[in-house]
């Protein structure tokens, strides 16, 4: 075991104030020249005096870090009230480049056109138990800062050559309550619609299930096939209960 601790500082600190007394008080009896022992707890006091400095050193830094913070955050905010002052000043005018090289700032760029809606992935179906209904679920990470997506939803049956049109969604999830079971097979699409921009078409998700006339149900499959170029009629919508849509007649709910 050491004699004295060399670390961390303010342990040794303590131990050479413990000591200075003694060594000076001492300092014959044991071995000590006294001018050493003076110089010692000379050395003590000023360590101790310099420690005390920095703490208080320190603390001011930390005091005046968080007023120079505070000064930039108003600052910062006076300089957003101000720009912004300008600006809807300068629009309102026949000229607002006139008002903004007086106010030597420039004016706002153009906003940059979003990016079309991204491509509806990891599509999923679930059967409603109660129902019989089919439950489309998928994902779907849009740019940031774009909202109003909408979602196209398109089916294929056995013997049709073409996608027709569904329906409509606001949200990642569609309930198709067209489908009777029957159909070996059906396949959907989903695509992204935002204002006049359409984003790229899903790949096309297989399903071999659907609803019985009597309200039965029937297991499924789900699988993912690759999406090619898909050819699709014109949107129209959706007919209400009881006319046929697309050669399969709705079910009341």
């Amino acid at each position: 075991m050491a004699t004295y601790p060399t670390s961390p500082r303010i342990e040794f600190l303590q131990w050479c104030q413990e000591h200075a007394d003694t060594f000076v008080d001492n300092a014959a009896a044991i071995g000590v020249n006294p001018a050493d022992a003076e110089a010692f707890s000379s050395l003590t006091d000023g360590t101790a005096a310099a420690e005390t400095t920095q703490g208080q050193a320190q603390q001011a830094a930390k005091v005046a870090t968080q007023q120079v913070n505070q000064s930039y955050d108003q600052l910062r905010t006076a300089a957003g009230d101000i720009v912004r002052s300008i600006r809807a000043y300068a629009e309102l005018q026949a000229d607002p480049n006139a008002v903004y090289n007086t106010a030597q700032i420039a004016p706002p760029a153009p906003p940059t056109p979003a990016p079309p809606p991204a491509q509806p992935t990891d599509l999923t179906v679930a059967l409603e138990p109660q129902t019989g209904e089919l439950m489309l679920m998928w994902k779907a990470t849009n740019p940031t800062g774009t909202q109003g997506t909408s979602y196209i939803i398109r089916r294929k049956l056995p013997g049709e050559s073409e996608f027709s049109f569904v329906g409509v969604s606001g949200k990642k999830k569609f309930v198709d309550s067209t489908l009777y079971a029957g159909p070996d097979t059906v396949q959907y699409t989903v695509q992204g619609q935002r204002s006049d921009l359409a984003g790229p078409v899903s790949q096309v998700f297989l399903v071999s299930f659907g609803r019985l006339p009597d309200g039965g149900m029937t297991a499924y499959v789900g699988a993912s096939a690759a999406g090619a170029s898909i050819p699709t009629k014109s949107a129209v919508a959706p007919s209400s209960n009881g006319v046929k849509a697309n050669g399969l007649s709705r079910m009341g709910v």
